[in-house]
């Protein structure tokens, strides 16, 4: 999501809308589901539910924004053992150390 969607968004202003309202979307969904993955953890301690959901949000609103994405993985590439687990769903194809 953070190339231009094969330069859409270069090419036109039509593009450039369609990737604006595509990134909004994602990002509401990816901030509606941090949300809820609070309460959810809470209600469900037994089953982790919430930490799955938190989880695909941050994916999702990193996904879809430039500056999100560059922040949320100079702050995981902080804990080489999460950032181990998570890079591919961040696009970074890096070799395993």
């Amino acid at each position: 999501m953070n190339e231009a969607l094969n330069g859409l968004a270069r090419s036109n202003a039509f593009g450039a809308a369609i990737v604006f309202v595509i990134r909004t979307i994602v990002i509401s969904i990816g901030v509606i589901l941090m949300i809820l993955a609070v309460p959810v953890a809470f209600v469900t301690p037994l089953i982790p539910v919430g930490l799955p959901m938190g989880l695909f949000g941050l994916v999702l609103v990193a996904a879809a924004s430039k500056t999100a994405h560059t922040f949320i993985t100079d702050g995981l590439r902080r804990f080489p053992w999460v950032w181990k687990r998570v890079r591919f769903a961040f696009g970074e194809k890096d070799a395993a150390e």
